[in-house]
C-alpha cells in the first residue's frame, strides 16, 4: 500500500494518465468528463492523505494543476500530430 501511495504522490502519474486521456480524445465530452472524474478523484485523495509530510509537499498539491495542463498539453499534440 505504501508502494502505490508513494506513487500517487508524484504528479508524474497524473500528468500521465491526464495526457493519454488529451491524446487519445482530444476535447470531447468523454474527455472533460474523465479530467473532471480525475480532479474529483484528486481532491479525494487529498483528503483521504491526511497531513502531508514538509518534504513532499509539493509533489502532493502540484498533482492538480499537472492533470490539467498535461490534459491541454495532450490534446494541443494530438491537433497537431493528427
Amino acid at each position: 500500500m505504501s508502494t502505490v501511495k508513494r506513487y500517487l504522490d508524484t504528479p508524474i502519474i497524473w500528468g500521465l494518465v491526464s495526457f493519454v486521456v488529451g491524446l487519445a480524445l482530444g476535447v470531447n465530452l468523454v474527455s472533460v468528463i474523465l479530467l473532471a472524474v480525475g480532479l474529483g478523484a484528486f481532491l479525494l485523495y487529498l483528503r483521504l492523505h491526511g497531513e502531508a509530510e514538509d518534504s513532499r509537499e509539493t509533489l502532493l498539491f502540484a498533482s492538480g494543476p499537472i492533470l490539467i495542463i498535461a490534459w491541454m498539453a495532450g490534446f494541443v499534440v494530438r491537433s497537431l500530430v493528427f
